[in-house]
């Protein structure tokens, strides 16, 4: 299957939640719980899916792993980027100027910030799945592209 797998999801696959950031041993466990969902997903993509990305999209999962939240070392990040782009399983597709502007008319008449549609308009053509948590994902200027939108993890996000 052609598919997009939202960044949120690549780095909850990436960074396994620290204790010391819950307040309740529950918390941590649906952390974990999440993290070991999110790894599953990304791996069996990997190997049964072929995986679509904008180049935009892969600065995003940089600056996600490197800069937000838990910060890995960014040796590992400039590494893990490094094995996207060369992942055969990977498509990388470049953000066009074409995509951009459309990417500003549909964030400006939704009131969704850019980063979802630089991540999507450039492989919109492509995939017939996006695997996201992201609530953005749920609203009529996404699902008019006709693509199926799976949340494997029963929640939804504000990202």
């Amino acid at each position: 299957m052609d598919i997009m797998i939202d960044t949120e999801i690549w780095s909850l696959s990436v960074k396994k939640p620290l204790r010391d950031k819950f307040s309740s041993k529950e918390g941590y466990d649906k952390a974990i719980e999440i993290h070991d969902k999110a790894r599953m997903l990304v791996k069996n993509a990997l190997s049964n899916d072929t995986i679509y990305m904008s180049a935009h999209q892969i600065a995003e999962i940089f600056h996600v792993l490197a800069y937000r939240g838990t910060k890995l070392p960014l040796q590992f990040a400039k590494k893990y980027i490094k094995s996207l782009i060369d992942a055969k399983e990977i498509v990388k597709i470049e953000v066009t100027w074409t995509d951009f502007l459309e990417s500003i008319r549909l964030s400006s008449m939704s009131g969704i910030h850019i980063w979802d549609f630089l991540c999507l308009i450039p492989i919109k053509k492509y995939i017939e799945v996006i695997y996201t948590l992201d609530k953005h994902f749920t609203h009529e200027v996404f699902k008019k592209f006709g693509i199926k939108i799976i949340n494997p993890f029963g929640s939804w996000k504000i990202l």
